[in-house]
């Protein structure tokens, strides 16, 4: 379902994803968009990208993406 295996990221910015589920189908994003510099309009997409990425789209603004590191933010 999702291109990360099962676990916990963060982004640099404190955005979170938890992925579970026998083939990764299960995916709980918490989406800091004050902190990864959007706005409240700013929509999350619902698994990450291609690339491992989180991406998010806004129609006042550009859309954004950061990297997904592994394990829960120290």
């Amino acid at each position: 379902m999702t291109s990360l295996p099962n676990g916990v990221y963060h982004t640099a910015a404190g955005s979170t994803i938890r992925v579970s589920g026998k083939h990764g189908g299960i995916v709980e994003v918490s989406f800091d968009w004050l902190e990864e510099g959007g706005c409240f309009d700013c929509v999350a997409e619902a698994y990450p990208s291609e690339d491992g990425e989180l991406v998010w789209h806004c129609e006042q603004h550009d859309s954004g993406r950061a990297k997904w590191l592994k394990g829960e933010k120290a």
